[in-house]
């Protein structure tokens, strides 16, 4: 253990979406003016972590997110993702196969004797972070096969797939289905309405009044519509709800299925339905992964939450250790769930603190949302001395990315480097330790470069890890996301549990030197295929 930390806190800055790239086409982060960062990195110590793929517990090749980098960084090991959960389940044909779930036989056994009819509500796309269209045709069919009438409500994505990529993945589904008597095309509707973390209310509404009363356009062909909407600049996540000419709303004894990849994506949706009259008529109110919210405990889930033990958060609970973690309200769940392993639960000696985001509709005139308020909580914190470790989250990056605004995005980097600044001349002035790194990349690939259209989703890229200590330089190696819990805990002179299989990236001197990059690290990285 390296134990070095004389001054707390140890502060440990998490930018969302800050991967690395070396192209400066369609980089956000490489057009912005980002002196600060740029003085960090060319000053003090860096190393490039893996952070896609099986590297964050998920299938080889596919791009890094939030839930999954957050998850392994906090867990110092790759946890499996709920896809990965989830498709093994669909190819086992044993009794951990999908088709003998206990919750979803429940959900069969209570809706066919009433005679109601399930409603799936899930995203059109392979995009495998909201919610994957393959798990929406497989459920279709299996309920379909047991003679229940299905209603699919296809959420498009436009976010995590091409941005008006939807028609595509809408003609997939559909063939999917084709052979599922008893399925039928409900409705579709873009994510802002159903499946976006921190949802308009007023655009939940709208959703809630198309699924619930069928009170919304109707059009023989959705495809056509699609059409339509993309022939106006309609991107797949804003495509308004349309409803099938035969869809006749949700009725008593139907039952209600969210077919999601995250506890926050469609948790809106879901209190809004169950709070409503319709909730108490349903016979049923299942998730296809555990849901995280009020008024939600009482939605089944086939996949219960993964709650990992030894996580950051709880080894330095356990050693006594104190720690401020600070966010915005819009991505709560970075650290208030995923960094701290599924557990909601606030441990000893920890305090989770949250700026309130300003309104979503204007985040692209206000690109630095809630930073000046997390700042000054973090520079209070760094000045009191009172907490070990001090953990910031900056997303700002990462969510003006998903806008595909690339002005926006740079102006995002531009004003989160201003407040680095403050926190990092704060912290060298009391002569303290500050950790810089990312847990998913966005801001670095803002187009598709195959197609050059927008791309707004995560990326495949590395991420890179900047240390700033007093005295002489800690020479770092190459690593993994895993590592960063590890580096902290060596950091802080706190023995890193058998659980966690990262490494701390510091080279000591009885240590190896520094490993091989990861793959990619020299490469430029793309979107997913």
């Amino acid at each position: 253990m390296t134990g070095i930390i004389g001054v707390r806190p140890l502060v440990l800055v998490l930018l969302d979406g800050w991967g690395i790239r070396a192209e400066r086409e369609a980089n956000a982060l490489a057009q912005a003016r980002t002196p600060v960062y740029d003085r960090l990195a060319g000053t003090y110590p860096n190393a490039v972590l893996a952070a896609s793929g099986e590297a964050v517990g998920l299938a080889a090749g596919k791009p890094g997110n939030v839930q999954a980098g957050y998850m392994t960084l906090g867990a110092g090991r790759p946890v499996e993702q709920d896809i990965l959960r989830v498709n093994h389940s669909i190819q086992d044909s044993g009794p951990r196969g999908l088709a003998t779930n206990p919750t979803l036989q429940k959900l069969i056994q209570r809706v066919r004797p009433l005679g109601g009819a399930v409603h799936l509500i899930g995203t059109v796309s392979p995009g495998g972070v909201a919610g994957n269209q393959h798990h929406l045709a497989v459920l279709a069919a299996m309920l379909s096969h047991e003679g229940l009438q299905v209603w699919i409500h296809g959420v498009m994505d436009g976010i995590d797939a091409g941005a008006q990529a939807g028609i595509a993945h809408l003609a997939e589904l559909m063939d999917d289905i084709s052979g599922a008597e008893h399925v039928s095309i409900g409705s579709l509707m873009g994510r802002a309405y159903a499946f976006d973390e921190g949802g308009d209310a007023s655009l939940v509404k709208t959703a809630w009044k198309a699924l619930v009363e069928a009170d919304a356009p109707r059009a023989e062909y959705p495809s056509a519509h699609l059409d339509k909407c993309y022939s106006k600049g309609v991107l797949d996540d804003r495509i308004p709800p349309v409803l099938s000419q035969n869809y006749r709303g949700i009725r008593r004894d139907d039952a209600v299925f969210l077919v999601n990849l995250r506890p926050d994506l469609g948790a809106s949706l879901m209190q809004e339905l169950l709070e409503s009259e319709a909730g108490a008529l349903l016979s049923s109110a299942v998730s296809l992964t555990a849901l995280d919210g009020d008024g939600l405990d009482w939605v089944e889930p086939l996949f219960a939450r993964q709650h990992i033990p030894l996580t950051l958060s709880e080894t330095l609970s356990r050693a006594g250790r104190t720690q401020l973690l600070l966010t915005e309200t819009v991505v709560e769940k970075n650290l208030s769930l995923f960094l701290r392993g599924g557990v909601s639960r606030i441990y000893e000696g920890e305090t989770l603190a949250l700026a309130e985001t300003p309104p979503l509709a204007k985040m692209e005139k206000r690109p630095e949302l809630a930073a000046a308020d997390l700042t000054i909580e973090a520079l209070n914190a760094i000045k009191s001395a009172e907490r070990d470790l001090l953990v910031v989250n900056f997303a700002n990056v990462a969510l003006l990315g998903r806008t595909g605004n690339m002005r926006a995005t740079i102006e995002a980097a531009e004003a989160i480097d201003k407040y680095l600044g403050k926190i990092a001349a704060q912290v060298e002035k009391r002569g303290g330790v500050l950790a810089v790194t990312s847990a998913f990349g966005k801001g670095e690939l803002m187009n598709d470069p195959e197609t050059g259209a927008v791309w707004r989703g995560p990326t495949r890229s590395n991420m890179p890890f900047t240390l700033m200590t007093p005295g002489p330089r800690m020479p770092l190696r190459f690593g993994a996301l895993a590592d960063v819990a590890p580096t902290i805990l060596d950091l802080l002179g706190v023995p890193v549990p058998d659980m966690m299989t990262g490494e701390t990236l510091i080279a000591a001197p009885d240590r190896p030197g520094p490993a091989p990059a990861p793959a990619g690290s020299e490469r430029t990285t793309s979107v997913p295929a």
